[in-house]
């Protein structure tokens, strides 16, 4: 791996700025992923990273293609990563499953790939997904050792294993878009689909103690020919940012994106969504956001073994909730923090 890493250094040292696609092995299968670097990049520069995660049926090209965040990198400085789920999809423990690989390692692999070659900043990596691509952003909301600040959700909830399993270990910013006539993912949630975004939106409210009602703001209805508006919900005194943009008759699409590729159903046309989920993401960083415990280990107990909060065996890892059992059967979750 560490031969296969640096092969990929001088490769892509060769591409300073602009778009490049290349691949890597992870648990023995080729996993490729394409990437944006602007032309004001320098390697001595830590720069901001987003992921944009494809829909089922998508590819990291066709969400690209579609969304065209390399411009928005291009203009704003940062680093924009779209990757290739297996045969076209995710695994976020889908109530219909779709896939069945370790799309976290991956995403947690290729986060690390990004940080060693073009220094990212841990503290600034950032996750968009549409549909697939958003259910797959909460799961690793909920379940990735990788703190990611922020993340945007277009047309994508929460499976229920998902939902009834999240323990995250980080704090992320939510933005969560969605339409009310989503004919693919119901806003209302259903048995194939996973949860309604009032469940999930009412999740992360109490996981934030924020307030129990947000706050509804207008947002412009400058198109009356798209036959849908938009609204946006934000909480309030919240531990993270927490909003929710609710597209009145609108369908499962990007707003503000002419596309016949990117969906089904209305597209809302009063904003383009690709820069306003950008101007949420832009500036949050982990720092601000994690949230962390520092637990004492226990001197009169023997450590049998070490799990992180998947239930995998593990070895201490600094700044990272754990899972420790003990000689007598207890468990303990510790977190030691490094500074």
């Amino acid at each position: 791996m560490k031969k296969l890493l640096f092969t990929f250094s001088i490769f892509i040292h060769l591409f300073v700025a602009g778009q490049s696609s290349t691949s890597f092995e992870h648990n023995g299968i080729s996993r490729n992923f394409i990437y944006y670097t602007p032309t004001s990049w320098t390697q001595g520069e830590s720069v901001p990273l987003l992921f944009v995660l494809h829909g089922l049926t998508q590819s990291g090209a066709g969400i690209m293609s579609i969304t065209d965040f390399n411009t928005i990198a291009e203009a704003n400085n940062f680093i924009v990563c779209y990757p290739d789920g297996l045969n076209n999809s995710w695994n976020a423990d889908m109530n219909i499953t779709v896939s069945q690989a370790d799309d976290i390692g991956f995403i947690e692999e290729l986060a690390i790939f990004m940080q060693n070659d073009f220094n990212t900043d841990p503290n600034r990596q950032y996750l968009c997904g549409f549909s697939n691509g958003g259910f797959m952003s909460y799961k690793l909301a909920c379940e990735s050792n990788q703190c990611f600040a922020a993340i945007a959700s277009v047309a994508g909830t929460m499976s229920d294993t998902v939902y009834q399993n999240c323990v995250p270990q980080y704090t992320p910013d939510i933005l969560q878009i969605h339409g009310t006539a989503d004919p693919v993912v119901s806003y209302d949630g259903g048995p194939t689909v996973g949860v309604s975004v009032d469940a999930l939106m009412e999740q992360w409210r109490a996981f934030y103690s924020c307030d129990l009602e947000p706050t509804m703001n207008s947002m412009p209805n400058t198109n009356i020919l798209d036959l849908s508006y938009p609204e946006r919900y934000t909480y309030t005194n919240c531990e993270a940012s927490l909003e929710l943009i609710k597209i009145i008759g609108g369908g499962h699409q990007w707003p503000g994106i002419v596309t016949l590729l990117g969906g089904l159903g209305t597209i809302n046309m009063d904003f383009y969504s690709p820069q306003l989920i950008w101007e949420f993401l832009e500036n949050k960083t982990c720092s601000e956001t994690s949230s962390t415990i520092e637990l004492k280990e226990n001197p009169t107990k023997k450590i049998l073994k070490i799990i992180d909060m998947m239930g995998r065996e593990t070895k201490f890892i600094p700044n990272t909730p754990l899972i420790y059992i003990y000689s007598d059967g207890t468990k303990e979750k510790v977190m030691k923090l490094k500074h």
